[in-house]
């Protein structure tokens, strides 16, 4: 199991494959730091190292990771091994045992989780604060407490509907194709990690998969075209585009068999009107 040192930090340490497909691994040990949302890794344990033997090997910001998961069935001749994917890279390292493969895989994915509910109690004139409550989102190193009814991107925009929640979380609604990817902010252009619901309602994506109430909705009537993304996001693989007439949506999947999952499951599911009209805008 991942133990904490003295200061409360998730440590220990795991095999990594070096090169993805590689099949080499290398023992190191990993550091999470929830407060500064990195994991970090090193050659050894920095507290049995000299101060300038000690420097980390790499980092990852944890915010970027959009999966974590059981990884034995992909990698049978690995003992104990499990992924984590991000920024289009996966990552896949090994665990000393069963016990130390899951407690791993949920500290990582309750450090990635964003959202922190607030509780609101009844405001002094006897009515309830209407906001459900609040994300907290990282702007410039700073952590900005957000009302959950306001969107996280241009305020005031006009192309999508109005958030709606159906009183289900996110997960428990039925779909055509649902899961976590990785979008571009409207304003700012950083990349978060969202669970997205494309559904009879539209394509919809809420802070985690146990929101209730989508941060934005795209009517499917407002969906001009649906695509694999060929702009110049270099660094970043795996990409499909939601194209509205007012906006573009970049969103990143975590292999390019769910892109093209992604991109087939929404264009079969549009109304016909707006496949004969991306039709026509192909030729």
């Amino acid at each position: 199991m991942p133990y904490k040192d003295k200061n409360g930090k998730f440590c220990g340490f795991l095999n990594a494959e070096e090169k993805e497909g590689s099949g080499k691994f290398l023992r190191r040990y990993f550091l999470l730091d929830e407060k500064k949302s990195r994991l970090y890794y090193y050659k050894d344990n920095p507290g049995n190292l000299h101060a300038d033997y000690s420097k980390t090997c790499g980092e990852i910001e944890i915010h970027f990771i959009s999966r974590v998961s059981d990884a034995r069935k992909l990698r049978p001749k690995v003992d104990n091994c499990f992924s984590i994917t991000y920024a289009g890279r996966t990552i896949y390292l090994e665990a000393e045992d069963g016990d130390d493969l899951e407690g791993w895989i949920k500290a990582l994915n309750d450090a990635s989780k964003i959202t922190v509910p607030v509780k609101h109690e009844d405001l002094g004139n006897g009515k309830k604060d209407s906001r459900a409550g609040f994300t907290a989102e990282i702007a410039g190193g700073v952590v900005c407490k957000i009302p959950m009814k306001v969107s996280d991107e241009e305020p005031g925009s006009s192309d999508e509907s109005p958030n709606e929640s159906s009183g289900l979380s996110a997960s428990a609604m039925q779909s055509y194709i649902s899961g976590y990817c990785v979008k571009q902010g409207g304003m700012r252009k950083n990349w978060k990690r969202r669970y997205f619901v494309f559904s009879e309602s539209g394509f919809q994506y809420y802070s985690s998969d146990r929101a209730k109430e989508p941060l934005r909705t795209l009517p499917k009537t407002d969906i001009i075209d649906v695509r694999r993304s060929s702009s110049g996001h270099s660094s970043r693989d795996n990409l499909f585009e939601v194209v509205t007439a007012k906006r573009t949506f970049y969103i990143q999947c975590d292999d390019p068999a769910d892109t093209d999952k992604w991109v087939n499951m929404m264009k079969q599911n549009l109304p016909t009107t707006q496949i004969s009209l991306m039709s026509e805008t192909a030729i």
